[in-house]
């Protein structure tokens, strides 16, 4: 039975790696709201490689946001990476999954003095990547856990100490790429709703970025009753400019919780317009699932189920092999198409080996890129 459900799986991932370049972008069937409560939609990912190709993978990126960006994938590494990996973008090749990356990033002149340069210069814990579409060559992304590296002047301190969250705040970076390299802009720290009852959960904060107009959307991986939650507020022209707080506003959104004693998070956030809707697409990235809100009516939502096969090189490997753990922490939705990476959870992620000649991508972390056309995103979608 085993056999036969592994090959199952290995021809729904050749069928969906055909399909890849032949769907078009509107071609979105009618949504069923009785699927199969076990219907898996199968993905089959490349791994990601260095561009020079010196090896067959990308050493420890910890991949912890992804974006669309002139005609590439762009990716930010969170703290847990390579040191040769951290505070820099990387740009991923949609198609051959080939990889390039910047220096690590500088801090302009006029931020030397910011309350929050001491943690960027160290090892910040960057979570979530989104262009700014608003301006060209520039990104968002926002920290995550400063638990360990991240402390404030007292004159900081007492400026921003009410965060309604962790000690140390989240803090919004804004990113720039020019000839002079990346560079680090902006920053803004954020401020929750004191009724929001978020809690001070340093390591489970803000791991997903959207926008949509001028509305930033934030996702939180868990407040203190283990619910994911979003946020938002206005990008508007000074936005950049304010040295005090963000004022994030809750964004009511009742995503599932299949278990009260434990958080079932969101990882990566993603916006795209379809069937004349606007949507927001979350990862949960330990349920291994996508799910689809429609933001003019969040009581509309639809969720995928997901099963991960990885490649397999070597005399003694199946070609395609089912993923024990994946750990999706990005998606980037760009002309029907939607791509996805993983943040491999070191912990678990010898458990993906089934023979011996992979054992060094596993050891090193290296994450794949998976590319599931949006029509066949819609036809695995169950409603909620």
């Amino acid at each position: 039975m085993q056999k036969k459900c592994v090959n199952l799986l290995l021809c729904s991932a050749i069928f969906l790696s055909a399909c890849t370049q032949t769907l078009p972008p509107s071609s979105s069937p009618a949504l069923s709201q009785s699927a199969s409560p076990n219907t898996v939609l199968v993905a089959s990912g490349q791994w990601l490689r260095p561009a020079d190709l010196a090896v067959d993978f990308y050493l420890d990126p910890q991949p912890s946001g992804l974006t669309w960006y002139e005609g590439q994938l762009a990716m930010i590494a969170d703290a847990s990476a390579h040191a040769s990996q951290i505070k820099r973008l990387h740009f991923i090749d949609p198609v051959t999954a080939l990889v390039s990356k910047t220096a690590p990033y500088t801090i302009t002149a006029s931020l030397t003095q910011n309350c929050f340069v001491e943690y960027l210069t160290t090892r910040p814990d960057l979570e979530a990547l989104v262009k700014d579409p608003f301006l060209p060559d520039t990104f968002i992304t926002v920290t995550e856990d400063a638990s360990t590296l991240g402390e404030l002047t007292a004159a900081c301190q007492a400026r921003f100490s009410a965060t309604h969250s962790t000690e140390y705040p989240t803090v919004l970076v804004r990113l720039t790429l020019s000839e002079g390299g990346l560079k680090v802009v902006g920053t803004r720290a954020v401020q929750f709703p004191e009724d929001a009852q978020v809690g001070n959960f340093p390591n489970d904060g803000v791991e997903g970025l959207a926008i949509a107009n001028h509305t930033l959307y934030l996702g939180l991986e868990k407040d203190k009753n283990n619910q994911a939650r979003v946020f938002t507020t206005t990008l508007d022209t000074d936005f950049w400019q304010q040295t005090w707080f963000v004022r994030v506003q809750s964004h009511p959104i009742d995503y599932p919780n299949y278990n009260l004693q434990g958080p079932n998070p969101i990882n990566a956030l993603e916006i795209f317009v379809d069937r004349d809707k606007t949507w927001l697409l979350a990862a949960a990235r330990n349920d291994n699932e996508l799910w689809i809100t429609n933001l003019a009516d969040t009581t509309e939502m639809y969720r995928v189920k997901l099963a991960f096969l990885a490649p397999n090189y070597g005399s003694g490997c199946e070609p395609l092999s089912q993923m024990d753990n994946a750990s999706l922490e990005g998606i980037a939705v760009h002309e029907g198409m939607v791509y996805t990476v993983n943040d491999p959870w070191k912990k678990n992620y010898h458990k993906n080996i089934t023979c011996t000649e992979m054992q060094p991508f596993y050891a090193a972390s290296a994450p794949l890129l998976f590319k599931i056309p949006l029509a066949e995103l819609w036809r695995h979608a169950q409603r909620l």
